[in-house]
Formats: structure tokens, C-alpha cells, sequence
């Protein structure tokens, strides 16, 4: 079926082409970007004021509220709609709301002092982190981007690398028989030769849209403001579709031909090996901050004279509520071969181990 496009200009749809993300400013409704950092500082047990009590120069957050995507940034949520192909190709459940889980870059007194050119920066990656990757891999078609916190140049705003994206591509549809994340250095060793590389820095409230394949890093905050962002994803409900008909082909899948510079046919890149989904991996280290997160929360509010029940979690509500947050999630999936060690805190480098196929599952 052709696309439609119902919100983005043709100039936005050029730009998300050549560049592999687009810009959405003002995207995330200011109340819900009040509401969310209203309990940051709590969360962090740090003084809003004190620099010497910032212990961790980057950390990751666990979740514990989210909104619906499409009431979340309105938006963003129409230009989403526009680059996937249509709002029918989102997949209903998994990633469908966004909320609090918070990455947050500190910055430090070294790098107050001390320069961090881009082709150097350690940790390019692309996004997966529950799933065998293939060219065609649905499961993320979009990371997202939300800024909480005005981030300006220097400000530890993310790295793109837009020439990057052609060696990741390439990588991919090299590799039929899937790759069980977390992928080899090799994937991204072709981004220390590239040219086009760009900070994301804008106001609280403006989201960034990236294709999947666009590679992307923690650059440093060298102005020590604290830089506070989220950072979820857009599921598809079926795999990229590289031989459509050219008119149903979406933005993120021409985006794939583009980078490769041609048109593909079914035999060259669908899977050779069984599809398959683990636990995201790295929740494994968000969720070991959540019980220290609560206890901090309770202790605030019953200072102001609240209940337990005032604080605004997901895991202290439990119940159905928490089952269709892990559904959401995929915290209901087996853990994959590469699994964190349980208590880990923050991202560990492990080498890549692949789960074993069973020769009758179906590709």
C-alpha cells in the first residue's frame, strides 16, 4: 500500500533521508517534562547545587512512569507515523509508551580541561540490545531522543555519525545468519575514517528521530550542566520490507537502499538463521538502581508528610499494571547468552557469545 504522508513537509521527509534523523522541538509536552524531572534530584541523591556530590559522570536510570507515545509528544508521534510507513506498522504493545528512564551525563572536572574529538570517542553503537539483529530486524526502526534538560554545544549532547550509517548497513546484510547483540568492534571500526559528525543540543522538550542504523555515542559534558535525556525506541510489528514496490517503501527502509546504494531482492538479506528475543541486557543494571531510587522517593514524601502510595512508580503499584509494563518492555523474555551478571550497575564490555539454534525453528 503507498505511503501517506500526513504530517511531515517534504523538506523534513528530504532531510530524514540524507541525514538519517530529524529534529521535533517542542515535541514532548512541557507538563510531562515538569512532572518527570520533578523528582530527578531525588533520584540521583545528589544537591542540584553541590558539583562534588555528582558521583557517577554518566548513568542510566530505570522506568517508572510512561505515557502513551502518541499523547507523550503529539508531534513526534505524527512524524514517526510518517517515516515507518503508516501508524499500522507500529507494533501496539512493545514500545509503545515512553517515560522516565533518564541518561544522564555529569560531565567531570578532567573534562572541563580537556578535548574529546568525535572520531575518538569510545562506545559507537547502534541500538539493540534484545533481539538477533538482521538487515531486516523490525523489533527497533527508530531511536528516540527526548531532551529533558537544555543541552548546548559542548554540553554532552549525543554524537551522530551520519556517514557512518552505509559501513553499518553493509555490515548487516554481510551478516544473514543474525547477530546476537552485543555485536563485534568490527561492526563500527569504519567510524574512526568518517567525516559527518553531529552533537545533539537543543532545549528541554525537543526530540530527536535517528534511523536505527545510524550510529551514535555519549560524547562528554564539558561544561559540567547536567545533560538529561531519554532515550526509547519505535517497534515495528513485521520486519523491513527492502523489495516493496517503490511507493510503499518507507523513509527508514529507504533510508537502508539509500546507504547501500541499490535496491535489494528478498534472497540477498532475509535471515538465514532463526529470529529470536531475549531481556534487554542492559536493564539489568537500570533495574539494580530501582530499590534505592524507591526507598529515596518513600523517605521524600513522607518528609512532606505523604503516604508511600503518593509516590508515582509503576513498581510499587504492582499487579496488572507492572505485568503490562514488562510486557511493554519485554521484561517478560528469557535472558539471551550475553547477560549481564545481576547487580551490575553499569555497562560492563563482555564478549559476544550466540545462542544456539535448534535446527527446526522457523527462520
Amino acid at each position: 500500500m503507498p505511503v501517506e504522508y500526513k504530517f511531515l513537509t517534504q523538506e523534513q521527509r528530504d532531510h530524514f533521508l540524507e541525514h538519517g534523523w530529524l529534529k521535533i522541538p517542542n515535541a514532548i509536552q512541557k507538563k510531562y517534562v515538569d512532572d518527570f524531572m520533578s523528582n530527578y534530584w531525588i533520584r540521583m541523591d545528589y544537591d542540584e547545587h553541590d558539583p562534588s556530590t555528582w558521583k557517577e559522570e554518566y548513568v542510566k536510570l530505570p522506568r517508572h512512569r510512561d505515557i502513551p507515545v502518541s499523547e507523550f509528544c503529539p508531534d513526534a508521534y505524527k512524524a514517526i507515523c510518517d517515516i515507518v510507513g503508516g501508524e499500522e506498522r507500529l507494533d501496539p504493545v512493545r514500545n509503545s509508551m515512553h517515560g522516565d528512564q533518564f541518561i544522564v551525563n555529569n560531565g567531570s572536572e578532567y573534562w572541563e580541561k580537556n578535548e574529546y574529538p568525535p572520531q575518538t570517542a569510545k562506545g559507537w553503537h547502534t541500538d539493540n540490545d534484545w533481539y538477533r539483529q538482521f538487515l531486516d530486524s523490525g523489533e527497533i526502526a527508530l531511536t528516540i531522543i527526548h531532551l529533558f534538560t537544555d543541552i548546548e554545544p559542548r554540553g554532552g549532547g549525543t554524537y551522530i555519525c551520519e556517514d557512518g550509517m552505509k559501513g553499518v548497513c553493509k555490515f548487516f546484510l554481510k551478516h544473514r545468519e543474525g547477530l546476537d547483540p552485543p555485536f563485534p568492534p568490527e561492526t563500527y571500526a569504519h567510524i574512526k575514517d568518517c567525516k559527518v559528525f553531529t552533537e545533539m543540543t537543543g532545549k528541554a522538550g525537543d526530540t530527536f528521530i535517528t534511523h536505527v542504523y545510524l550510529p551514535h555515542a555519549a560524547s562528554q559534558n564539558h561544561i559540567r550542566k547536567p545533560r538529561v535525556i531519554s532515550n526509547p525506541h519505535v517497534s515495528l510489528s513485521s520486519p523491513f520490507d527492502f523489495s516493496r514496490p517503490a511507493a510503499d517503501l518507507s523513509l527508514v527502509e529507504q533510508v537502508v537502499l539509500r546507504a547501500l546504494g541499490r535496491p535489494l531482492s528478498p534472497e540477498e538479506y532475509l535471515p538465514t538463521a532463526p529470529r529470536r528475543s531475549y531481556y534487554p541486557r542492559n536493564y539489568t543494571y537500570k533495574a539494580a538502581r530501582i530499590e534505592e531510587e524507591l526507598e529515596r522517593l518513600t523517605a521524600a514524601a513522607e518528609k512532606q508528610g505523604k503516604g508511600k502510595e503518593s509516590v508515582d512508580s509503576v513498581y510499587l503499584r504492582g499487579g496488572e499494571e507492572l505485568e503490562a509494563f514488562n510486557l511493554r518492555q519485554g521484561l517478560d523474555k528469557p535472558h539471551g547468552p550475553n547477560k549481564f551478571p545481576e547487580g551490575t550497575r553499569n555497562h560492563i564490555f563482555m564478549e559476544s557469545k550466540r545462542a544456539v539454534d535448534n535446527p527446526v525453528e522457523p527462520m
